[in-house]
């Protein structure tokens, strides 16, 4: 008889475990359909490059202080195929905060 209801506990249990880890998977997926459509709205933002004129204005601040930053190691832009510093959006946002 024992053994009888130790066999139906482990069925149940093993019910139990599998809808739970279907649950898990149902909200890992969503969870990674959500990261990706951030990330790829992240790499976008990333591709849109300011040169440090339209960095200024957009910071309010003079170009030559974009410079000085430079030169005091506050910032770190990327530089173009040509050697030119540019920030991206998301440089710029961090400036901001």
């Amino acid at each position: 008889m024992l053994e009888i209801l130790f066999e139906a506990d482990r069925k149940r249990l093993e019910r139990l475990l599998d809808k739970k880890r279907a649950k898990e998977q149902c909200i890992d997926a969503q969870i990674e359909e959500r990261h990706k459509k951030i990330f790829k709205k992240i790499r976008e933002r990333s591709r849109e490059k300011y040169n440090l004129t339209q960095s200024a204005r957009i910071l309010r601040v003079h170009r030559q202080t974009l410079y000085y930053w430079i030169k005091k190691k506050w910032i770190n832009p990327k530089r173009d195929f040509k050697g030119y510093p540019f920030l991206t959006v998301l440089d710029i946002k961090k400036l901001i905060k």
